[in-house]
């Protein structure tokens, strides 16, 4: 049976060792990712203007293959931007205990949505209707938090949530 565990009494939530490490280790994914695509599209882009040969199929493939490579980049930029805003919350805030409940009826843009409770129950301080979101325009499964999760923000404005740990972070922004 598997024990959940306590908050970290860090100050803040980027303290934590296991919040940072799975942090740190998504930063370094998505910019490798980024490096090795913009190295792929650099590779095109000199195959394009510098090969010549007579029957131009080399080049003329390059050339066809810069545009769609080009929109291959914005999946990793998009990522280190959202994991830049991760972190302004993670170095701002405290981990605090909270429940997550997924608002049935409630429509957001892009995301779920949820309500936040601080304390034990969730019932001391519940947040307004708020959109959980990750970096990528797929939603986000709130069961995976249901049970219990992390909450490092202000309730007002947002934050973010993850799964005791530090593991599965979410921003969570108020609607």
């Amino acid at each position: 049976m598997k024990t959940e565990a306590t908050v970290p009494m860090a100050k803040l939530a980027f303290d934590d060792p296991g919040t940072r490490r799975m942090f740190e280790r998504s930063r370094r994914r998505a910019l490798m990712n980024l490096l090795v695509r913009a190295g792929g599209w650099t590779a095109l882009l000199i195959v394009a203007r510098t090969v010549e040969t007579n029957a131009q199929l080399i080049e003329g493939a390059a050339s066809f293959l810069l545009i769609p490579t080009a929109f291959l980049l914005a999946g990793p930029a998009r990522k280190l931007r959202w994991l830049r805003a991760i972190e302004t919350a993670l170095r701002s805030f405290p981990w605090q205990h909270c429940v997550v409940a997924p608002e049935q009826g409630s429509q957001v843009g892009a995301g779920t949505a949820v309500r936040v409770g601080l304390g034990a129950a969730g019932d001391e301080h519940q947040s307004a209707s708020m959109a959980a979101r990750t970096w990528r325009l797929r939603r986000p499964r709130a069961k995976q938090l249901e049970n219990g999760a992390w909450f490092a923000g202000d309730l007002d404005r947002g934050g973010v949530i993850a799964r005791p740990g530090g593991q599965v972070l979410v921003s969570v922004q108020r609607t």
